[in-house]
């Protein structure tokens, strides 16, 4: 009896590590060498058992997830009659039934993304992606048309232009279809082709055009110099946070100051906001000292993240900064640090109002959640969710009419709110303010981290 138990206690001890890796394997996958990101799946390792081993009491009181779950899905397997003939998807039940569990929370910003949603961030957040190189929107009509074509890129080589509207991608009409979709549909592997039907200019005129898909950068900063150059005002517009993001910025402040910069307008129009690290790392360029964003987790506590002085190697311009309707999340901590602390001048409408931080958790069949887990306050203490940032001075772009072109950010012509930018740097030029704008140059400061 005793040897029975001197081998089955080393047995059951294997048996059980042997489980536990089995269990966990997926996770270690799922992280993709991503030490922080395991670290995460691990900490919630004794939930997921606890959840695992639920049972439900003797009065019924407790839910056994994973037992209901595999029941449903077993009696559908079983027993439903499809009308259409298809058979029952475990994927796609397993994923819509994520869908609706999260649906429940009422939370715009927690979501479930599927393997190629998933992906598609990833590829924004690192800053590559293989397409045709063009920002798209969605017009008043729900059309999609293309924003603006990437300087360089497949799209705008084969003579893609600003305003054309996507009717068909490879012959199949996209009516009805959101941007997601459609950006999957031109989306592909690299080197094949991809055929756009599109309507162009005022009259409408159909064009067909083919493209070859190719790995792009995204391009997140365009800057110059506003005419006239003696005036010394420079222009940079930031369409998104990713990782190579304060990286250009860096490059497109220093051939700016190359051109004699005496003041900056910083344009966050349309700029939807991407990772919360490199918004501090651009709000650092223009705050001091002290935070650039409040975080506070669901328990109350708050944690300060704090301006990073590396970033203080150009001296202070009198600034401006443009934001609208779009401009959210990323986009409103650095509009918000920079109002709060008083170093620049905001101009245009209220941001879009997204104070919420997600933390997004790889699963591991490549799909994701993304759940909110904290919000953030500007370093004032102000929570702007649904509320925005409140420009110091208002001033909305003209509605379009029909036909009429777009009118393209940066355009000295016709972006009245540019204009108004303008207007408001060159009073700070003549009154020679030198308060607003990049903190101070800092002998000992290191280079910028890369």
């Amino acid at each position: 009896m005793v040897d029975r138990i001197f081998y089955a206690i080393p047995i059951a001890v294997l048996v059980i590590i042997a489980f536990l890796v089995g269990f966990i394997a997926p996770d270690v996958s799922a992280s993709r060498g991503d030490l922080s990101e395991l670290s995460a799946q691990l900490h919630r390792l004794p939930a997921r058992l606890e959840m695992l081993a639920s049972t439900p009491d003797n009065n019924g009181n407790e839910l056994p997830v994973l037992q209901t779950y595999y029941e449903v899905l077993g009696n559908l397997r079983d027993n439903y009659y499809a009308y259409t003939g298809q058979k029952v998807d475990d994927k796609e039940l397993t994923y819509n039934a994520i869908r609706g569990m999260l649906q429940v929370l009422n939370d715009p910003y927690t979501r479930f993304l599927d393997p190629d949603s998933y992906r598609k961030m990833r590829e924004e957040n690192e800053g590559n992606f293989v397409g045709i190189g063009a920002h798209l929107r969605a017009n008043k009509n729900q059309q999609i048309y293309i924003q603006e074509p990437i300087d360089g890129g497949p799209a705008e080589k084969a003579g893609v232009k600003a305003g054309d509207i996507i009717i068909k991608v490879d012959d199949k009409p996209i009516a009805g279809l959101d941007i997601d979709e459609v950006v999957t549909k031109i989306r592909g592997e690299e080197g094949t082709k991809v055929k756009l039907s599109l309507l162009r200019g005022p009259e409408q005129k159909m064009v067909e055009i083919t493209i070859v898909r190719e790995t792009v950068q995204f391009q997140m900063v365009e800057s110059k110099m506003l005419e006239p150059k003696s005036q010394g005002i420079g222009y940079i517009r930031l369409r998104g946070f990713n990782e190579h993001s304060d990286q250009q910025f860096e490059k497109a402040l220093t051939e700016l100051e190359r051109n004699n910069l005496k003041g900056l307008i910083l344009d966050l129009r349309e700029n939807p906001g991407g990772l919360l690290q490199v918004a501090v790392e651009i709000g650092s360029r223009f705050i001091e000292s002290g935070p650039v964003v409040i975080i506070e987790d669901r328990s109350g506590a708050r944690e300060p993240l704090n301006v990073d002085k590396s970033k203080h190697n150009h001296k202070r311009y009198p600034l401006v900064v443009l934001v609208d309707k779009h401009s959210a999340s990323a986009s409103e901590i650095v509009a918000g640090a920079i109002q709060d602390n008083n170093k620049g001048t905001i101009v245009g409408t209220d941001t879009f109002g997204k104070a919420r931080v997600q933390t997004v958790s790889a699963l591991r069949d490549g799909s994701a959640i993304a759940i909110t887990t904290a919000k953030y306050l500007t370093p004032k203490g102000r929570d702007i969710n649904k509320v925005g940032v409140k420009p110091d001075v208002a001033i909305e772009m003209p509605e379009l009419k029909p036909g009429e072109e777009l009118i393209e950010f940066g355009d000295e012509k016709r972006d009245i709110q540019l204009a108004k930018a303008v207007e408001v740097m060159n009073g700070k030029l003549k009154g020679n303010v030198s308060k607003p704008g990049i903190a101070k140059e800092t002998p000992s400061a290191t280079k910028p981290k890369r």
